[in-house]
């Protein structure tokens, strides 16, 4: 009984063995390029002066004009919030070695949101001329791209049963039914540049290229695998 018992035993493991030979586990990627929908600009106003309360007044006083000239532009601008500010002192050594304050540089920057991202190039030419001094940076996203990621999570499916039918026909196998599909964790959003990049023309106004953005998808698919 004990010799039959562990024959059965013997023959159940070996089928379950067989039965994890018979599938195929590939992943896939599939990536979309997509057009920057949102642009988001930082920029602001920097002054340095002998005394703080100097230095912080014509900080205020700019920004005001900056950001009215900003509402001025209409529905392009999207949202205007404080994105940093602050003020630090400037050191100086005297002749004796002792460190010294020599002035103060207080400074406010904008974060501007503009629903149009061909208007970055006229945004910071308008908040400059209104007495903007300072630039950090340029940044574009998308929004509203659901069509995209479908279409990325498609193509990544695709990806996974390509590789699976390379893998099987080189085993001699056949590619069975798909037994199990898992999104992966990297579905999103990723641009081809981190900012963008701002070019003078020659008559004066700030050129921004927009960078398009990347979708991407990946999935891990079983397939079941035959002989036939």
């Amino acid at each position: 009984m004990k010799k039959l018992i562990s024959l059965i035993l013997a023959l159940m493991l070996l089928g379950s063995c067989a039965l994890a030979e018979r599938t195929l586990t590939v992943q896939g990627v599939g990536t979309v390029k997509v057009d920057a929908n949102l642009v988001g600009i930082s920029l602001g106003v920097r002054e340095m002066a002998t005394d703080v309360r100097t230095a912080q007044t014509t900080v205020n006083e700019k920004l005001d004009k900056v950001i009215e000239a900003l509402n001025g532009m209409g529905d392009v601008v999207e949202t205007i919030s404080t994105n940093s500010i602050g003020i630090y002192p400037n050191y100086s050594y005297e002749d004796s070695g002792i460190e010294a304050v020599s002035s103060y540089t207080a400074y406010n920057n904008l974060y501007v949101t503009l629903k149009d991202a061909d208007a970055a190039g006229a945004c910071i030419d308008t908040a400059f001329a209104a007495g903007a001094n300072s630039l950090d940076y340029v940044d574009f996203s998308t929004v509203g791209s659901e069509e995209a990621s479908d279409k990325a999570l498609a193509l990544a499916v695709e990806s996974a049963r390509h590789k699976a039918e390379v893998l099987a026909a080189a085993a001699g196998v056949q590619l069975g039914g798909v037994i199990e599909i898992r999104d992966g964790v990297d579905n999103g959003f990723d641009s081809n540049a981190a900012y963008a990049r701002t070019e003078e023309t020659a008559d004066g106004d700030t050129t921004v290229m927009a960078s398009q953005q990347t979708v991407s998808a990946s999935v891990t698919v079983t397939f079941a695998l035959t002989n036939e």
